[in-house]
């Protein structure tokens, strides 16, 4: 008896291992990720029914000795200061009172996480704009200022026109050819910022923090990599960093970097903005002093606010902390745009020349005809109207495309564009929620695949669970 269990559980070890050899050797023809191969992956979504939850509202004198009050979450919602939804988050200071004591109200806020090494990712469709005496930034910090590092990530004042990115540390580092210590740390220009960032419907910011560098992007709305908010992004495939802090014998990344918080904020005056008052030949005539202005013009200021569409903090899973690691997840297929960055191109093309499965580029003319998956994991749009899903096996993500025509808003001052027909791109970006239009028919196996991409998952998930089969 005991001879027949033990070549019962012999047989039993012997099929499992051959399953799961099989089944790797089936994904890496496919070219899918076989469970082992290493890259980041998702550890913290501030989606925004969570955000507030995971954030401090600081309610301290502002370090940086701003003139800003910062008030507290339910003083926010009580004054206008914070509004959330299922969709963004906004944070603004206020801009309807004359000032008084410490202040203009504003926010700051910290995140209750730390974090050593990583990738964050933050999307915005509004920043604080250019005004007079506005210090805003988005940030991380370590404990013990400056011994354990600041990083800088979107950050002016007054009317600067483009983002400064700069590190501030304790003596011994310095990165980008120049020393970090400290107040003055080691600025590099690059990025939109303030008015400009917004006048072209905001943008996405992404740094990457290993034991090597420190490297930052920057990616104008709708031309950001298609999985920049997905489950596994790969910097390496995107186009190259706006500004690069590289480590190594003048500065140990690891000793001067470490428990960093995420940190949003805005304040007025201070250290800069107001060091830099007289300086400025447009603000300094409008007052005498950065503070009396702030005070007295609380219209200025209507254009001081955040609004966050997604902020998210990967990790690298695997034996490196670098993304540098030759062995890299495939990414999920960037959905195509009209245009591309300019180098190290993100295109279907190029993904195409190093995934044997992708999805076929498809225009709005072709948007009849559909392309099947022998293994679907969606099923085409059948019914849903002038929509078209391309599927093709092996693919992480769908294209969505249709020939709607496009509206466009002009904001106050800019120039109006040379009419074009023009045809609205309406794929799916990573973490936008996802419509089923009658008629399309999902499985679980869609709901598996489709984990790793949109929100679509959740849709799916109640679909399911109220029975699954053809999404009516």
């Amino acid at each position: 008896m005991a001879t027949s269990q033990t070549v019962s559980t012999a047989a039993r070890a012997f099929v499992v291992s051959f399953i799961i050899m099989y089944f790797n050797s089936v994904y890496i023809v496919l070219g899918l990720v076989p469970f082992t191969l290493a890259g980041y992956s998702l550890k913290d979504d501030y989606s925004p029914d969570r955000f507030l939850d995971m954030f401090l509202f600081d309610t301290f004198e502002d370090p940086t000795h701003g003139y800003a009050n910062f008030v507290d979450q339910s003083t926010a919602r009580t004054k206008g200061l914070l509004e959330s939804d299922k969709r963004t988050v906004t944070l603004r200071a206020d801009s309807t009172n004359v000032a008084s004591g410490r202040g203009r109200d504003s926010l700051r806020l910290t995140s209750k996480a730390k974090y050593n090494h990583g990738l964050i990712v933050v999307d915005l469709a509004h920043m604080p704009g250019n005004a007079c005496g506005v210090w805003p930034a988005f940030w991380t910090t370590g404990p013990n200022w400056p011994s354990s590092g600041e990083i800088d990530i979107i950050e002016g004042v007054n009317l600067q026109p483009g983002n400064s990115m700069t590190m501030h540390t304790s003596e011994g580092c310095s990165l980008a050819g120049s020393s970090c210590l400290s107040n003055k740390g080691c600025p590099v220009k690059g990025g939109a910022f303030g008015d400009g960032f917004n006048l072209n419907k905001g943008g996405i910011y992404a740094t990457e923090w290993t034991k090597d560098a420190i490297k930052i992007w920057f990616f104008s709305s709708g031309q950001q990599p298609g999985d920049i908010l997905g489950e596994s992004p790969d910097p390496t495939k995107w186009a190259n960093p706006i500004s690069t802090f590289q480590g190594g014998s003048s500065c140990n990344i690891d000793s001067h970097f470490k428990d960093q918080q995420i940190v949003f904020d805005t304040t007025f005056c201070g250290d800069w903005a107001g060091k830099e008052w007289s300086k400025d030949n447009v603000c300094s005539v409008k007052a005498p002093t950065c503070e009396e202005y702030v005070k007295n013009n609380p219209k200025a200021f209507s254009e001081a606010y955040w609004t966050i569409n997604a902020l998210k903090v990967y990790e690298f899973d695997g034996s490196s902390t670098s993304s540098e690691s030759t062995q890299q997840p495939i990414p999920s297929t960037p959905i195509a745009t009209s245009v591309q960055q300019p180098s190290k191109s993100t295109s279907s093309q190029s993904v195409q020349e190093s995934t044997p499965s992708t999805l076929a580029s498809t225009s709005a003319q072709q948007s009849s005809s559909m392309v099947a998956s022998s293994v679907p994991l969606v099923t085409s749009y059948v019914d849903g109207g002038p929509v078209t899903v391309i599927v093709k096996p092996g693919s992480m993500v769908t294209q969505i495309i249709t020939g709607e025509p496009v509206t466009v808003t002009l904001s106050p001052g800019a120039p109006i564009p040379q009419q074009k027909q023009v045809q609205q791109d309406t794929s799916p970006q990573i973490g936008d929620d996802v419509d089923c239009p009658k008629g399309s028919n999902f499985t679980e196996e869609a709901l598996r695949r489709t984990r790793r991409n949109w929100r679509v998952r959740r849709h799916l998930a109640e679909h399911l669970r109220n029975g699954g089969g053809q999404h009516s």
